[in-house]
């Protein structure tokens, strides 16, 4: 870049000296003075922009903040003990033709970075990024704990962005019952963050990553011929998600539920009463089912209000192509796997060969 400047510069000093008869003579003197401005660029980028002297190895996250100028950042840096002189670091940025395409952002710089490689980093807009992973079956409120506790933002703010948030058309309900109109449209995936991203925007890009697999997968034209909605169809995939510990039992699991739908028979899945209580509980009594809530799928016929956690792709893929059986009922065996049955005697028969008489 240097090189490229100095060879710039003097083709264009000797053009104008050439078309300059009166010029050519102070030539010389033009060039010596040009030469020292270069070698004291020079001298300054190489030696007061090196920043060894500060070299402790430590990383360091600066935010450059929108509307922030070179004179802003580069003091900005000095302030953080990570270049020697603003003036330095301002110089290198203009040299290179670089002070107009600093960007914003949250960036990680190791102490001891040269101007040019700072200069690098910060035009090159390489923010510092987080891997954040919401798992299968996660709730709204779930998912925002694990943010707070990662330090990434807060539990409260990301609840708030979650309660009206709907981008998309599948995502509206008018049923006053829903806790969170964005719950179940969060995709399980490993997002990277960029440090200081806040909470509505870290909720956009899951929502957003939901539609883009959605339609990836072109569920919706598979919703579409069952005459299912989408909210629906998450709104099923969810209690799927919840009750299958093995992915195999998915299909089976959905045919079930599905099948009780069809009867108009209470769907009365226990994952219901948990997202009630906001809990795992290890067994559900039957006072817990008597809870009077719209979510209790014991009390009202039909899908709860709405999703009751973020399902997984291979969850909407198998209500969309559940396994067709007799089965009604089923529980779970002591290694996640669940048993199956056609009718109720069947079934307490079942519950007591697993947990013995009730």
């Amino acid at each position: 870049e240097l090189i490229k400047a100095i060879k710039k510069n003097l083709d264009s000093i000797y053009l104008w000296c050439e078309g300059n008869g009166k010029m050519r003579k102070v030539l010389p003197f033009f060039l010596g003075i040009f030469l020292v401005v270069v070698v004291g660029a020079y001298w300054v980028l190489n030696y007061t922009g090196s920043n060894k002297d500060l070299a402790t190895g430590s990383p360091y996250l600066i935010t450059v903040e929108p509307g922030m100028t070179t004179a802003d950042i580069a003091n900005l840096l000095h302030k953080q003990k990570l270049v020697k002189t603003p003036e330095a670091f301002r110089l290198e940025a203009k040299f290179r033709g670089l002070e107009r395409d600093l960007q914003a952002g949250r960036y990680e710089i190791t102490a001891g970075m040269s101007n040019s490689e700072i200069v690098e980093v910060l035009s090159k807009g390489q923010v510092q990024r987080v891997r954040f992973t919401v798992p299968e079956g996660f709730t709204v409120v779930k998912t925002a704990k694990k943010i707070e506790a990662e330090g990434l933002g807060s539990a409260e703010k990301f609840i708030e962005a979650a309660r009206n948030y709907t981008p998309y058309p599948y995502m509206e309900t008018s049923d006053s019952n829903v806790i969170y109109k964005a719950e179940g449209f969060i995709f399980p995936s490993t997002y990277m963050f960029d440090i200081g991203m806040n909470e509505k925007d870290m909720l956009a890009m899951m929502v957003k990553e939901f539609n883009t697999q959605m339609n990836k997968e072109n569920i919706p034209e598979e919703a579409e011929k069952q005459k299912m909605s989408i909210r629906d169809l998450v709104n099923m995939a969810a209690l799927v998600e919840m009750e299958a510990v093995f992915k195999e039992e998915q299909p089976r699991i959905a045919g079930v539920f599905l099948r009780r739908l069809e009867i108009y028979m209470p769907i009365q899945s226990d994952t219901t009463i948990q997202y009630i209580l906001g809990t795992q509980k290890k067994e559900i009594t039957i006072a817990d089912t008597r809870i009077q809530n719209p979510y209790n799928t014991y009390q009202n016929p039909g899908l709860p209000p709405g999703p009751i956690s973020s399902p997984g792709m291979s969850a909407i893929k198998a209500v969309l192509n559940p396994e067709k059986t007799e089965y009604l009922y089923f529980v779970a065996e002591k290694d996640g796997h669940h048993r199956f049955t056609k009718t109720y005697a069947e079934h307490l028969k079942a519950i007591e060969d697993i947990h013995g008489p009730q």
